[in-house]
């Protein structure tokens, strides 16, 4: 695969990883015009340079939630140590379902992945539109008990589900909660760099145990470029988030599922 391709996928991955688009519609669409599948650790970069940007732009908030991990070692009661324990206690489901998909999990190939993602990039989609529509302003990260955060991170182990969308899922739960746009979108994505660092650190070890570990090259231009394009979409997102809705990012997921479904259907 050529450098053009190569920047496409991970430019499309970068951004619609950390907008609530439906990465996984996006990339697959995407796959059916590229002349040939990545090759694994060139993909395996490409998800790590997505998550790295999340934890350099909340780096203030993962170094919190480190401070907070060992306040809670000393038995000190802090914000950053009640930051911590929400994360964490996210941060279970999600772990114990990619472990279960690991296990379990099976490849739906063809027409039938883009008959699925096309269902449910519409059902989402209006999901997120309804939820921010009737979702309340009032609650901030600060306000979130344990009970909460393990429900949120039970919807980020739903968002496993191909054409959901994690981001899209979590932020949905987030406000149907009542918690403010921005504090929804930050959690979601902090919420989310400790599973995915941990799926792609147990990837790299089955790979280099396996001896197919070839990132080279085109791997690191890959992880560069989806650096680069998630941290512009995140730093997007949080500024569109401090007074526009989610109702844009609903309908383009409505309209994209819709011409999945007419493609698929004609």
């Amino acid at each position: 695969m050529d450098l053009l391709h190569i920047f496409a996928l991970a430019a499309v991955q970068g951004v619609t990883e950390f907008l609530p688009v439906g990465a996984e519609a996006h990339l697959a669409l995407l796959a059916r015009v590229l002349p040939a599948p990545l090759d694994p650790g060139v993909v395996l970069l490409l998800n790590l340079g997505t998550v790295l940007a999340a934890a350099a732009y909340f780096r203030s908030e993962m170094m919190q939630a480190l401070v907070g991990g060992y306040h809670l070692s000393v038995g000190r009661n802090s914000e950053n140590a009640r930051l911590a324990v929400r994360l964490f206690v996210g941060w279970v489901p999600a772990i114990a379902a990619g472990i279960a998909l690991l296990l379990l999990g099976r490849q739906i190939g063809g027409e039938m992945t883009l008959l699925w993602l096309g269902w449910t990039m519409v059902g989402f989609g209006l999901l997120v539109f309804v939820a921010d529509r009737l979702g309340m302003r009032l609650r901030r990260i600060e306000h979130m008990s344990g009970a909460t955060a393990l429900v949120i991170g039970i919807a980020q182990a739903i968002a496993l589900v191909p054409g959901t969308g994690r981001i899209g899922v979590t932020m949905t739960a987030l406000r149907l909660f009542g918690f403010e746009r921005a504090d929804a979108a930050r959690f979601a994505l902090l919420i989310g760099v400790v599973p995915v660092l941990a799926l792609t650190g147990w990837n790299s070890w089955l790979l280099s145990r396996a001896g197919e570990w070839h990132g080279g090259y085109d791997g690191l231009i890959a992880a560069a470029v989806s650096f680069v394009a998630s941290y512009v979409a995140i730093a997007f997102l949080m500024q569109w988030l401090r007074r526009g809705s989610l109702a844009p990012f609903a309908l383009y997921r409505v309209i994209l599922g819709a011409g999945i479904l007419y493609v698929v259907y004609t």
